[in-house]
């Protein structure tokens, strides 16, 4: 297990150095990470490092017990550092969806996606969560503006980290108010990427707006680190909302949905009374199961 975990330590700075050495590496990182934003930053380099097209990762015991699916035999875990245990060297091992299969005892793994009838209630519930946006004409302009309000309430919070760790870095002799700058432009293009890509919103198809070609400067395992963290929390921060924003409008939808087969279910019993037609029953089905 010690050789493993030096293994897994020398892939991790081998994919820093990497995905810091220019834009096009650092998009594709970005793409990756927007999937499992849940997720630490050192564990995001990882499953890009082995599975860069992983979309929904667990352990092993969590794919059994929360979602009842099996992870199928021959599947190779994706490894990364267990924090849970400071102080000690450990691995722990995730699996993507791809690797389990259903059984059983299978529940629906939320993974959410952004529908087109859902875009203004989207942007609704972020402009209420990170401030007025300055444009929202469509989804994607409203995630760019998302992102620099959100980089703008919580980039301080990380930038003081950076500036007591860019000894040796590009950044080392430049002075605080142009790390500031690099870091927050950094910060503001890398959010919105994330956000546009994981909302399905073709994040290239905006290039001419996001320049990544500061991320050379962050050439050192913590400055890069500090950029990254801050990356992965405020975005994670914008992805939450709108992840809790899709599944209550899809609860809403089910409800709406099996309101309306209810109601195409009403039975109109035989007229057994022709002179009064006006007190027919109706019956609606059974109400009694705790549904709406």
């Amino acid at each position: 297990m010690a050789r493993k975990y030096e293994l897994i330590t020398d892939l991790y700075e081998h994919t820093l150095k990497q995905i810091s050495r220019n834009q096009g590496k650092w998009r594709d990182f970005l793409r990756s990470s927007c999937y499992n934003y849940k997720l630490s930053f050192s564990e995001q380099v990882l499953i890009y490092a082995q599975r860069p097209d992983a979309t929904a990762v667990l352990e092993l015991e969590k794919w059994n017990t929360q979602f009842g699916r099996w992870v199928n035999k021959g599947a190779t875990g994706i490894a990364v550092f267990d924090d849970e245990h400071n102080g000690n060297n450990r691995l722990k091992h995730y699996f993507d969806i791809s690797d389990t299969h259903e059984s059983r005892l299978s529940r629906p793994v939320p993974i959410w996606n952004v529908q087109e009838h859902y875009e203004n209630d989207v942007i609704e519930a972020l402009e209420n969560t990170f401030g007025t946006l300055s444009e929202k004409d469509d989804l994607p302009t409203a995630l760019i503006y998302t992102a620099s309000n959100a980089v703008e309430d919580n980039y301080s919070d990380y930038l003081s980290e950076l500036m007591y760790c860019r000894e040796d870095s590009f950044l080392e002799e430049l002075d605080e108010l142009n790390v500031k700058k690099y870091f927050k432009e950094a910060l503001e293009c890398s959010v919105a990427y994330m956000l546009l890509e994981r909302c399905d919103c073709g994040a290239d198809d905006y290039a001419e707006l996001f320049d990544f070609g500061s991320i050379v400067n962050f050439n050192t395992r913590e400055t890069l680190n500090a950029l990254g963290t801050a990356t992965s929390d405020i975005a994670e921060m914008a992805l939450r909302e709108i992840s809790a924003t899709v599944r209550n409008l899809q609860i809403a939808d089910i409800k709406q949905n099996r309101t309306f087969a209810e109601k195409q279910k009403v039975q109109y019993p035989k007229d057994t009374n022709k002179t009064n037609h006006s007190e027919r029953s109706f019956d609606y089905g059974n109400h009694n199961n705790g549904e709406p």
